[in-house]
């Protein structure tokens, strides 16, 4: 009897609803933060780490991973003031890199309850280089080489065997791809989607 070794298939790409995430309030002021997804070291030393803060009142502060450098992504709702004198406004679909241990953000008194979401990337630089890019994809499409995540903002993507539509993510395996997918990444299946890829 001769026996047989079964190698573990790569692992599936991973839907995770944004809504459904736990959430922490933040340092101070009217809002929250939900951790969507990032690596980590045997030793738990950061590589990588996407979060979404949702800011309901006029300021929000967020205590973020030292030695890291951040890129900031607006996703919806009215713009902020990002700094401590809020001197750069971050409005939906504008992204910018951002240095420091804390993160102020401010926007205006408004009688609407409707939250300003960004999304926060912090990558350790010794570790990992990573970006946010706003992308539209339309039918199959194979997606950039080193694509870690998607947020997907409207439309419906699919990848991996698993679908996401609005305020949802798609987490990809570390190795994707394959033989099949040369100097690029795996193939997508979209319908006229606006997704946000995290590469790096």
């Amino acid at each position: 009897m001769t026996a047989t070794t079964f190698a573990p298939g790569p692992a599936p790409t991973r839907l995770t609803r944004l809504r459904d995430l736990p959430r922490r309030g933040l340092v101070t002021g009217g809002g929250h933060v939900r951790e969507i997804c990032g690596r980590w070291g045997v030793n738990g030393e950061l590589h990588w780490m996407l979060q979404l803060v949702e800011l309901r009142g006029p300021e929000g502060i967020l205590h973020l991973p030292p030695d890291a450098a951040h890129v900031l992504a607006g996703i919806g709702g009215p713009q902020v003031g990002v700094g401590p004198e809020a001197a750069v406004g971050l409005r939906k679909e504008r992204v910018m890199h951002y240095a420091g241990t804390f993160l102020e953000l401010r926007r205006p008194q408004l009688r609407a309850a409707e939250l300003s979401r960004v999304l926060v990337l912090s990558s350790v630089r010794a570790r990992a280089t990573t970006a946010l890019v706003f992308s539209d994809l339309h039918g199959p499409a194979r997606l950039p080489a080193g694509v870690r995540a998607m947020v997907v903002r409207s439309g419906r993507v699919s990848t991996g065997g698993s679908t996401a539509a609005a305020m949802e993510a798609l987490v990809l395996p570390d190795a994707t791809g394959g033989d099949d997918a040369g100097a690029s990444g795996p193939v997508a299946v979209a319908e006229d989607a606006r997704v946000l890829l995290v590469v790096g």
